[in-house]
């Protein structure tokens, strides 16, 4: 073999390491091949229930949202309103038909309106940080997915992992998620410099009813 020969040769050899190199580098992680299936599980979710709570400055936790979702178009919500009386409201969204009341008030029928956004396709939304996962792609990019640290949580089957925008950084938000259905039931997440723990349930059984005494004329 010649000098040319040799150096052909080399060059292919340099080429195919670099190329299996790049390979092994892009491979996604098995913390990021569990959350991306889980994306596509809750795409898929025909129903779920959502109870997020919120942890006050003073260090103390409150429920403020409680939802109920039953795809395409049904949602059940009870809110706290972010102001200083902390008033509750209660929303229904049944089928194109929008309803609303008050803390001690009667259901109005509200014609044209709608919850802000019923996110069938998506999953759960976060309060500030649009819907569960959607950052995935750019973590896929420049973030790591980590095993996390067990939280405390009575939920035996949760496997922890967390998500960080940036390798080494501290975690967006943390997930629990069951390897059988690759469903998350536990989100400890970090929106606005604000702690969120969002508790998601009864996945694919949830059902939206409506209440007695519905008005059916406008308000």
């Amino acid at each position: 073999m010649n000098l040319a020969e040799k150096c052909g040769s080399r060059l292919i050899l340099l080429a195919l390491a670099f190329s299996l190199a790049s390979i092994s580098c892009s491979k996604p992680s098995p913390g990021m091949l569990e959350l991306l299936a889980s994306r596509e599980a809750i795409r898929t979710a025909q129903s779920w229930q959502e109870d997020i709570g919120a942890q006050a400055p003073t260090g103390q936790w409150m429920i403020i949202n409680l939802e109920k979702v039953e795809c395409p178009g049904r949602m059940d919500r009870i809110a706290m309103l972010r102001d200083s009386y902390n008033r509750g409201v209660h929303e229904l969204e049944y089928d194109g038909a929008y309803y609303s009341k008050g803390n001690g008030m009667e259901w109005l029928k509200v014609p044209g309106a709608q919850i802000a956004a019923i996110t069938c396709g998506r999953g759960p939304s976060l309060v500030w940080d649009g819907v569960l996962y959607d950052d995935l792609d750019a973590v896929q990019q420049s973030g790591e997915v980590r095993p996390g640290k067990p939280a405390i949580s009575s939920d035996d089957a949760c496997e922890w992992w967390e998500v960080a925008p940036a390798k080494g950084a501290p975690a967006h938000y943390t997930v629990c998620i069951h390897a059988d259905d690759h469903l998350p039931y536990i989100v400890h997440s970090r929106e606005h410099d604000l702690n969120y723990t969002y508790t998601l349930s009864r996945w694919n059984t949830t059902k939206v009813t409506l209440p007695e005494n519905l008005p059916t004329g406008g308000n």
